[in-house]
């Protein structure tokens, strides 16, 4: 038996070699037909095979010389609003194709800037060859059937540009770690139309960023997945539409060297969707295939159904345009995948804290067709709603009818900003001036509309419902078809002299948001076609809703300590109508609309001018800015493990509310809209073109006249009264040095704080020692700063909680 044991153990032995070396020989071929045979595959627009064996990504090399998109997301964001890099944000849209050249495949970033828009090839190719491109990629070809390339270094990038928002949001210098970073087999998808990778990406520093620390479990680290689609080009028939500056729509541009001596050489056109009726022309038809938005299923009751009668509010513009059935909003079925880029997708999305919505399209660069439409809405931005409201309605008594009241106004905002993001996606840009035309478009940004009942705040219709009559316009302006390309512009010609003729504003993103803005009709947040008239209103629903502020703001549960941060938005209700009103001072009036006799602007006139500068200091007035001495009373520190957040009020006496700094931070806002260097440089040139107008040295004094030369005051109001001023002296000589400053806006700044030295060393004389001390250290300041520009009253200002988003 023992000879026979040999054998079988032998035979064995020789068995385990066998099937030992036919597994090397297995794993080590790398033929295209081995690889393709062992990986998942995932084919498609582009045929894509995972090799789990060699955890390798292949692409099959048979899409040459065929431009396409390639565009990079994020599915799983980073949680932060500071950083930005947020869940379902597009990247850079690139047109690209592939080339063999030799044994190599390479990705190459077309050029679409500069082009010739000719049926010339030689026009064409004369440009194409004027201008460079950019090679993304390179591999390496593995000869054979099919033709593979590994393309794990083509998407185990930072094409996204991740550690570049990194380091421009002060987190430091965050470099990819290749070693940790690995392409997820189950996000390799391929459709009809798009294919898709997914990708986990770690990004590494030495030192945790400071927000990047807050969403992360090791701030030094940090994960995300991108994703990276090849998306097919839409097929020939979409016709492009030439931008109109008064159209309310967003474009695309590019440098068309094929125009003629006598045409603009910079072409624009609209970016919008493609829809075709069923029968062409100016009569109402169904469409070839309607625009269909699908909300993600993860939004919960009763938000979710406040989305979607939101994003439909946009079904009664285009049936009006004429387009029957043309604009759909559904949920997303369970089984369809939102990588398809067949879906326009509406997010909800996770942060750590409150912050922006946005609105993005995947366009075609080279028509401004929209291939998908991509709504990212903030989850937590209906809480700063709620809060609002919380606080608004905290002296009602039925609290059964606040509560309903404070949900009904949330609500109310998530429809109005499901309809304003998916405006963004169907092509259209903000219009700040719709607020003064009686909320004719909901891409403005609107604050919730609260009045009096005697003594109680009334917040019963806090916002408009439905798309207003300025969006009606542009969806029929900017999707209309009306027969043909004359009548489609004919027809355009009408609709623009109409909303001439209706008095509609539209002003953009170019004089609105920016501090420097001056159209006077264009802000952020406000309500009303007169601003200081809403400003002057709203200051007395700002000091009613004070009055009535208690502890019923808070939610169930919450310790009183929490009550200062509720208290925020309702202490600073107008904080945005004061920016609204300071547009009026040095404030102008224009239109993009083109009329036979050209456009014309002008300054606002001089009495509403002194009406705006008299509303707004009327809110430098202790009076204004002091705290109800009851409530005061309610702002107990914060209890045991609530610490302060961002949206919490910084101040000077450690965990006890601070009332000076909350005067503080809302007189700066107010002094700060005033003395903006170039608003100063406009109410300079204006008054030097018409002696009537506001001038710099009237403003000034004013100013002074209402704070700094007042009586002085005692008591509780003498400490706002001082702060007011260290503020205003602060903010005029922020102005007077600021580099944006004219030359003549310096003289008069000089002039009147030189004076103001004069009067300071006159003031010290009288009054109590605490005032004297006032004035002297006020003196010695101006004077040390006119002489180094270094030297701040308050060298390191509070600073002013999070506003927007609302």
């Amino acid at each position: 038996m023992k000879p026979q044991r040999i054998g079988l153990l032998a035979l064995a032995g020789v068995s385990l070699l066998t099937m030992t070396q036919a597994a090397v020989a297995k794993s080590q071929d790398t033929s295209p037909a081995a690889i393709v045979k062992q990986s998942h595959k995932a084919k498609g627009f582009i045929n894509l095979y995972y090799s789990d064996e060699r955890g390798e990504l292949y692409l099959e090399a048979n899409r040459l010389n065929s431009p396409f998109l390639l565009v990079t997301s994020l599915p799983q964001g980073v949680g932060s609003n500071d950083i930005g890099l947020d869940r379902g944000q597009l990247g850079q849209t690139r047109m690209v194709q592939f080339e063999r050249q030799g044994p190599f495949l390479i990705l190459k970033q077309l050029n679409t800037r500069y082009r010739a828009d000719s049926d010339n090839a030689a026009e064409r190719r004369a440009v194409q060859e004027a201008f460079a491109d950019s090679v993304l990629w390179r591999g390496k070809v593995l000869e054979g059937k099919p033709a593979l390339v590994a393309i794990n270094d083509l998407v185990i990038r930072d094409l996204h540009g991740v550690s570049q928002v990194l380091a421009q949001t002060g987190q430091g210098h965050y470099r990819l770690d290749s070693a940790r970073s690995l392409v997820l087999p189950q996000g390799v998808k391929s459709f009809e139309r798009n294919a898709d990778v997914d990708v986990l990406l770690t990004f590494s520093a030495d030192t945790a960023g400071t927000q990047v620390a807050q969403v992360t479990p090791d701030g030094t680290a940090m994960s995300v997945r991108m994703r990276y689609s090849f998306v097919e080009l839409p097929e020939a028939g979409f016709e492009p539409r030439a931008y109109h500056p008064m159209s309310g729509f967003l474009s695309e541009e590019h440098v068309n060297y094929a125009s003629r001596v006598d045409e603009p050489l910079v072409r624009r056109q609209l970016i919008r969707h493609r829809l075709q009726k069923v029968t062409p022309g100016p009569a109402p038809s169904k469409v070839v295939k309607p625009i269909v938005y699908y909300l993600d299923p993860g939004v919960p009751e009763p938000i979710r159904s406040a989305l979607l009668d939101g994003a439909r509010w946009w079904q009664g513009a285009f049936e009006q345009a004429g387009f029957i059935d043309g604009f759909r909003v559904e949920l997303l079925p369970e089984d369809a995948d939102p990588q398809d880029i067949n879906y326009n997708m509406i997010q909800w999305v996770h942060r750590a804290s409150r912050g922006w919505s946005y609105g993005a399209s995947l366009t075609d660069p080279r028509t401004g067709e929209i291939i998908k439409g991509q709504v990212t809405l903030g989850s937590l931005r209906v809480r700063q709603d709620h809060l609002i409201a919380r606080g608004l309605t905290a002296g009602w008594q039925d609290r059964a009818a606040a509560g309903q009241a404070q949900l009904s106004l949330s609500l109310a905002r998530i429809r109005q900003l499901a309809a304003h993001e998916v405006g963004h996606t169907l092509g259209l840009d903000h219009n700040f001036a719709a607020s003064s035309n009686d909320d004719a478009s909901v891409m403005d940004y609107p604050y919730p509309k609260v009045t009096l009942k005697g003594q109680e705040i009334d917040i019963s219709a806090p916002y408009s419902v439905g798309v207003g009559v300025w969006d009606k316009f542009a969806i029929a302006y900017g999707y209309g078809d009306y027969g043909d390309e004359a009548a489609d512009t004919q027809e355009q010609a009408r609709l623009l002299e109409q909303a001439a003729r209706q008095g509609l504003r539209y002003i953009g993103e170019a004089d609105s948001r920016g501090a420097n803005a001056g159209n006077m009709h264009a802000s952020l947040w406000d309500n009303g076609d007169d601003p200081v008239a809403e400003l002057v209103r709203l200051e007395r629903v700002r000091r009613q809703a004070l009055e009535n502020f208690s502890a019923q703001a808070l939610l169930p549960g919450e310790p009183l300590g929490e009550l200062t941060d509720a208290l925020v938005p309702i202490y600073l209700l107008t904080r945005y109508q004061i920016t609204a009103a300071a547009k009026v001072i040095g404030g102008t009036d224009y239109s993009y609309q083109q009329t036979p006799e050209g456009s014309r602007w002008h300054y606002a006139a001089p009495q509403l001018q002194l009406d705006a500068l008299s509303a707004l200091l009327g809110g430098l007035s202790a009076a204004s800015l002091e705290l109800p001495q009851p409530v005061l009373e309610t702002l107990v520190p914060k209890a045991g493990n609530y610490g302060a957040t961002r949206e919490s009020q910084a101040g000077g006496l450690g965990v006890i509310g601070d009332p000076l700094a909350m005067a503080e931070v809302l007189s700066r806002h107010t002094v700060a809209q005033l003395l903006q260097p170039q608003r100063l440089n406009r109410v300079a040139q204006a008054h030097m073109a018409d002696n009537e107008q506001l001038s710099v040295m009237v403003l000034v004094d004013k100013l002074l006249a209402a704070t700094l030369y007042q009586e002085p005051k005692t008591g509780s109001e003498q400490g706002i009264w001082m702060r007011v001023n260290a503020v205003v002296m602060d903010q005029l000589l922020a102005s007077l040095h600021d580099e944006q400053s004219s030359p003549e806006v310096k003289a008069m700044l000089a002039d009147r704080l030189n004076f103001s030295i004069k009067q300071l060393k006159r003031l010290s004389n009288r009054g109590s020692d605490y005032q004297a001390a006032h004035f002297n250290w006020l003196q010695q300041g101006l004077t040390a700063a006119l002489a180094d520009d270094s030297v701040k009253l308050l060298p390191h200002p509070l600073p002013m909680p999070p506003g927007s988003p609302i």
